[in-house]
């Protein structure tokens, strides 16, 4: 059985014990006269606590912004805000009640591609659009026509992951170190194969479970293999304990990672140990060409966006210019009518780059960064 297979039938399980997936609301429901509604849902606390936070200043921003601009055909834009804790159960919870709802004509989110395919499945009976802003597992968009994403597929991602490995670190014997979640099994098995395949080999290939916080076992059998780098697929959080401990044993292997680590509370975290580390991103700040964002971020918060307030941005963005096409061209903003407007956007030209649907999902390329001085920087 698959991964999806896993996700949904834990979750849907307890959705039919619970007699919820009754009464979803209909796919061709409108929003009220008065407003144009979206849901929106995100771990704005638990482990992914941070990265939720950031979606949650960015969708404010946006609306704060459209509003300002006279809204969607002279409708105020309207988020419902919802905390799935970065629990598919709780997303579930959350996509049911906002099905519900028949003023919610889109969703934004999740976070985690367990989140949004989890809740997914809700959003596909009732016909709810959903832009997750960061979901990457290919098998999210195979829900439905009504699932889209900012990112590639993680299976296009884990590939630009390992050339960036092997364009800026020797890359003979690789380690690949892993988050045990459906997202870091993934991109772990993804890239080792990729590694592999061009001639690497992997010496170590293994989980960081969830709770963890003594990597010292696993450091010292980095350092009995005598690996050149390290491939590190996971989180701001143990990533941060992770790189203390290995440049604390004297470790200075290259680590290289996807975008989970483009985020200022590793370096936070991790001090010192962050530097050298190398990661991918869909945005960087320093772009001379996202200077509006940035700057009205800024001044709304006081800090710099980073990549997920760019995916929110983005998310947000885009559906709110499918219900704009709509409004402009005198049609009702149903469901399934926005779902439609979605998808036929011409390329979106947003702070994540030009973003196209084929199938829910767009191609685009990726930044590499590297932590230099306590700062990311761009590598090339």
């Amino acid at each position: 059985m698959n991964r999806r297979l896993n996700w949904l039938g834990r979750a849907g399980l307890a959705l039919v014990a619970a007699g919820m997936l009754q009464g979803l609301a209909s796919p061709a429901v409108a929003q009220s006269q008065d407003s144009v509604t979206f849901g929106f849902f995100a771990p704005l606390t638990g482990r992914f606590g941070a990265n939720g936070e950031r979606f949650k200043e960015a969708v404010n921003l946006f609306v704060e912004q459209t509003n300002a601009g006279g809204g969607i055909g002279g409708k105020p834009l309207v988020v419902l805000t919802e905390d799935d804790r970065g629990e598919p159960m709780q997303a579930t919870a959350i996509a049911q009640k906002l099905s519900e709802n028949k003023d919610v004509v889109a969703a934004i989110g999740s976070f985690t591609s367990g989140n949004s395919i989890a809740a997914g499945e809700i959003f596909a009976a009732a016909g709810v659009p959903q832009v997750s802003p960061s979901s990457s597992h290919p098998d999210y968009t195979k829900i439905s026509k009504f699932q889209f994403r900012i990112p590639n597929t993680q299976d296009t991602m884990s590939l630009k992951y390992v050339s960036a490995l092997e364009e800026n670190a020797p890359h003979k014997r690789v380690a690949v170190i892993y988050f045990q979640d459906d997202w870091g099994i993934f991109v772990g098995n993804a890239t080792k194969a990729a590694l592999e395949k061009d001639g690497a080999e992997v010496p170590v290939f293994e989980a960081m479970l969830p709770d963890a916080r003594d990597f010292r076992p696993l450091v010292t059998k980095l350092r009995q293999a005598n690996v050149d780098s390290i491939l590190l697929a996971s989180h701001y959080g143990p990533s941060a304990i992770f790189l203390q401990q290995l440049r604390q044993a004297g470790l200075e292997q290259t680590v290289v990672g996807p975008e989970t680590l483009y985020n200022p509370e590793l370096i936070t975290l991790a001090g010192d140990a962050a530097n050298g580390v190398i990661t991918t991103t869909y945005f960087f700040p320093g772009d001379p060409t996202k200077v509006a964002f940035v700057d009205a971020y800024k001044a709304k918060y006081g800090r710099e966006p980073d990549l997920w307030a760019a995916y929110a941005y983005d998310a947000i963005a885009i559906a709110t210019a499918g219900a704009k096409a709509l409004a402009d061209a005198g049609k009702p903003i149903t469901r399934e009518a926005l779902r439609d407007a979605i998808a036929d956007l011409p390329p979106y030209d947003g702070v994540t780059g030009v973003t196209k649907f084929v199938d829910g999902t767009p191609a685009k390329d990726l930044t590499i960064l590297k932590i230099t001085d306590g700062a990311y920087t761009l590598l090339k």
